[in-house]
């Protein structure tokens, strides 16, 4: 008889025991709930639901792709702008004094030095990177486009000023010879078939058909950037160049200084005007693009409710369950508690 009691009174503890490791862990699995307000054992509670979930979360992971390579995007986009209207902004003071100039007849060594410190603005902007990225250099943008102006260039052997002293020399002697050296000079500049290549520019070939372009969604690519082989830069380069590399207070026959002053002027401006259009194209694609993010960011939003509204559990339903569990849990303490106590000299 005292075997038998001795038997039960052991089963009863062992086996309160194991309800007790089992309503802790139920417990511990509600307070997760409770508190990060997720199921605990996520594809267990959905059961069937689970697969939806899961195609949800991959389109979800696809968009934030998009997403993050957007937001990389529209700040090089955002980037590009900004150093073409920055290139624009350094040559035209050098445009309006050398209107000034000519329309005065008045011809000084101040227009050299200006355009000599332009020209280093522009190639310095030119040069900018974003995240390591060069912004005019077309796909190669692991280097800068533009040579230093006294430098020479590794692959022609030839600095920027060198080719141009090249084409003209100590400077025009008359009008017509002005124009016929612009013109020599205009050839030289002309990617691709000139000498511009081989001593300015160290980017993507003007003869290489491919240009940037990014997927900004499921079905939409754009094609972008400007490469500083472009004609706006390189009519913007060779009119800076030419006031760069001539004194034109030094030519003494002023029709020749009035001819080279005047072709310099054209090819600036014309340079500045292609750099604005360029400058434009890339402010439609950034309010593209900006249109894009915004839908992309309403349907993260739709995706991220419906991912809740599948994997939340109901606030109240696990409160209550966490509630009940604890009252459970510390009813069966109780007991574990009272049948510690019993002892056989309890029934001699």
């Amino acid at each position: 008889m005292i075997s038998t009691r001795m038997t039960a009174t052991l089963q009863n503890a062992l086996t309160s025991r194991r309800n007790i490791s089992e309503l802790s862990q139920r417990l511990d699995k509600a307070g997760q709930e409770v508190s990060t307000g997720k199921h605990a054992e996520m594809y267990r509670a959905l059961g069937p639901r689970a697969a939806e979930t899961l195609a949800v979360r991959s389109q979800l992971t696809r968009l934030d792709g998009f997403v993050q390579s957007n937001d990389v995007l529209a700040r090089k986009l955002e980037s590009g702008s900004s150093a073409l209207n920055d290139i624009r902004a350094s040559v035209q003071p050098v445009i309006e004094l050398a209107l000034q100039s000519g329309s005065a007849r008045q011809f000084s060594g101040s227009l050299q030095q200006s355009a000599r410190m332009a020209l280093e603005q522009v190639i310095g902007t030119a040069n900018r990177s974003h995240v390591g990225e060069a912004l005019f250099s077309g796909i190669d943008t692991d280097r800068a486009p533009l040579q230093p102006f006294d430098e020479a260039n590794p692959n022609g052997g030839r600095s920027p000023r060198e080719m141009v002293e090249a084409v003209i020399g100590t400077g025009p002697a008359s009008a017509a010879e002005a124009e016929t050296m612009a013109a020599a000079l205009a050839e030289a500049f002309a990617p691709g078939t000139g000498d511009f290549e081989g001593s300015f520019y160290n980017g993507t070939p003007a003869a290489t058909p491919d240009r940037l372009s990014a997927r900004i969604d499921e079905n939409e690519t754009i094609t972008y950037g400007v490469q500083a082989n472009d004609p706006g830069f390189t009519d913007l380069l060779r009119g800076l160049s030419m006031l760069a590399t001539t004194d034109i207070s030094q030519i003494a026959d002023e029709g020749a200084a009035t001819a080279w002053l005047s072709e310099a002027v054209t090819a600036m401006t014309d340079g500045s005007d292609a750099l604005l259009q360029a400058e434009t194209r890339l402010g439609a694609q950034q309010g593209r693009l900006e249109t894009v993010m915004e839908a992309q960011a309403a349907k993260r939003d739709l995706y991220t409710s419906q991912i809740n509204a599948i994997e939340n559990v109901d606030p109240f339903e696990a409160a209550t369950r966490l509630t009940e569990l604890q009252t459970q849990l510390e009813a069966s303490y109780m007991v574990t508690s009272r049948l510690s106590k019993l002892s056989f000299l309890n029934y001699l």
